[in-house]
């Protein structure tokens, strides 16, 4: 549910950011109407800047996708991003070219208008086919020949669709598609207006599916909508002004690097928070979310390096009977009691101690910084804490009472190794057992 609330409020954000510098940059130009065009250099700027951007985010989609490669879809989008990258170099090509005659700046715009149009299609091709293949597995036989099916697919906004649009440029001028019109009187340039309504209505249905299938509830789609959103604006902007010129491209363009900058953000942010937690399943144990085996004897090793001949107290804890429990009642039963049990001792504890699961029913304590009595005093806490709370009518719905064995080992010299206090505690451990458990024994020199 949280995870959902974040998405919308993003989404919120950034619609509402998205249409504030659309309205500005709106303004901007009607107040410049005498602005014929923009600096070329400006432009190449913003196109060499939108390539970058767009290299980026494939890296980090197929860096993405290697990391979870059960997310066919992710791959698929990454393709969407770099097929961009083709139509960006046929246009900083075109822009860098001197303009000598006037007819040139129609074949200039012509040819850009015709780069520009293709990357939309490829786009829209290629984000269809990620939703198209969003519920494809890598178990299925019958899925991976749907992504082979899609992968062959997505080849074609790679290979036909910049050739077809590389021949209908002016590179090719028996087969030259004109979809601007260049008036010399005014020295205005006019989109086909029909082209542009197309590619909205390509957007906006594929802005509907996304957000009917997918219900954007993964990590990448509700930033994928965003991008449908923007692009719906970009060219809602060229709809609606009369005069195609370098001016609407450039505030175009801008807000299609503010959503790709955002989506890059969210990208990183993605990536943080997986490495975040991956960090934490390596140190954590995953059902009771306290530190697992690999970190507790680490830990064990550090502090000993550490401690400077301060007195130190390991304990091994272990659940009375508990295979009775998986038997009698299950092992969802035995789950619930283990997570109780820990809720039980980390309320027991100081919280400078350190608590971690050794293994199944088996925990470890560190008492750092402590002496005998005061380490006899937490032992002896947890073990009543245990058998008092998980009694009759106990508030974690344990269906019976249950008791723990208490085995430590209190050093005063810093003479032991790890092994050794290790060794130490866990005969203390097997006293309290063969004593008749739910007692706790201590050892030390």
């Amino acid at each position: 549910m949280e995870k959902h609330k974040i998405n919308a409020r993003s989404i919120l954000l950034f619609t509402l950011l998205l249409f504030v510098i659309l309205f500005c940059l709106t303004m901007l130009y009607q107040e410049n109407s005498s602005v014929k065009s923009i600096p070329q250099l400006n432009y190449l700027i913003v196109v060499v800047a939108l390539f970058f951007l767009n290299a980026i985010i494939f890296i980090f989609m197929i860096l993405k996708y290697f990391a979870n490669s059960r997310h066919f879809s992710t791959l698929i989008m990454s393709l969407a991003f770099l097929s961009s990258l083709v139509y960006f170099v046929e246009t900083i090509f075109i822009i860098k070219e001197p303009i000598i005659e006037s007819a040139l700046i129609q074949m200039k715009s012509n040819d850009i208008s015709i780069f520009y149009l293709f990357r939309q299609l490829s786009f829209i091709f290629l984000l269809s086919l990620a939703l198209f293949c969003s519920d494809i597995n890598n178990v299925d036989q019958t899925d991976n020949k749907k992504k082979t099916v899609v992968l062959l697919m997505s080849l074609i906004p790679f290979f036909f669709f910049p050739v077809i649009a590389h021949n209908l440029s002016s590179y090719n001028p028996d087969y030259c598609w004109f979809i601007v019109d260049y008036s010399r009187k005014n020295e205005a340039v006019t989109w086909g207006a029909n082209y542009l309504k197309i590619i909205i209505c390509l957007w906006s249905f594929l802005l509907f599916f996304i957000i009917t299938q997918t219900r954007l509830a993964s990590d990448l789609w509700p930033y994928i909508a965003l991008l449908c959103l923007s692009a719906i604006c970009c060219n809602l902007l060229l709809l609606a002004l009369d005069d195609y010129n370098y001016t609407v491209w450039y505030i175009s363009r801008g807000i299609e690097v503010a959503s790709k900058l955002f989506i890059i953000s969210i990208l990183i942010h993605n990536i943080f928070k997986e490495l975040h937690l991956a960090n934490k399943l390596a140190v954590h144990d995953v059902m009771t979310n306290i530190y697992n085996r690999r970190y507790f004897f680490n830990e064990l090793e550090l502090r000993l390096n550490t401690r400077n001949k301060t007195c130190f107290c390991l304990l091994f804890l272990d659940i009375d009977h508990f295979k009775r429990i998986n038997d009698r009642w299950g092992h969802v039963v035995g789950d619930r009691v283990i997570i109780s049990i820990v809720n039980i001792i980390q309320q027991s504890l100081r919280s400078e101690d350190l608590l971690a699961r050794l293994g199944g029913e088996e925990f470890g304590v560190m008492l750092y910084k402590t002496n005998i009595t005061q380490a006899r005093f937490i032992a002896e806490k947890i073990r009543k804490n245990v058998e008092m709370l998980t009694g009759e009518n106990n508030i974690y719905n344990i269906p019976e009472p249950m008791t723990i064995s208490i085995g430590a080992f209190f050093a005063t010299t810093p003479d032991y190794s790890a092994s050794d206090i290790m060794v130490q505690a866990d005969k203390a451990l097997y006293e309290a057992k063969n004593n008749g458990r739910n007692q706790v024994v201590i050892h030390h020199t």
